[in-house]
């Protein structure tokens, strides 16, 4: 497989898009290119069905977003995920006042109102 994207350098999680493949590397997905992600991880992804996020979640992959705006980051993951402490990270480089992550396949969603609130069980 390849990532059609760079990877983010060792101690760095500030790009405003960053997705984690299953073997932990991280890599700065510019923000609406996680279609082109999805197809060259996910090839057999049924196009059109799901959300690119959706689909690189279920795959294992976990993506982590903030808009900019409004001090918010997003977060798709896989149900097992359980990576506090790059979730704070990503929330505290981005000065995030609230925190959404959302599960899948389970589509469970668990908000946060700061990086200090953060914390994740297993599911």
């Amino acid at each position: 497989m390849t990532v059609p994207f760079p990877q983010v350098p060792p101690g760095q999680i500030e790009a405003a898009n960053v997705s984690i493949a299953p073997d932990g590397t991280k890599y700065v997905v510019p923000s609406g290119m996680h279609e082109r992600l999805c197809r060259a991880v996910v090839p057999d992804a049924d196009e059109g069905t799901l959300d690119p996020k959706t689909e690189l979640a279920l795959a294992g992959w976990v993506s982590l977003h903030t808009d900019g705006l409004t001090r918010r980051v997003y977060i798709d993951a896989p149900d097992d995920f359980a990576d506090t402490a790059i979730v704070k990270r990503f929330a505290r480089a981005h000065d995030a006042e609230s925190i959404v992550m959302a599960r899948h396949p389970s589509g469970d969603v668990t908000r946060w109102q700061s990086p200090s609130t953060i914390s994740i069980t297993e599911q």
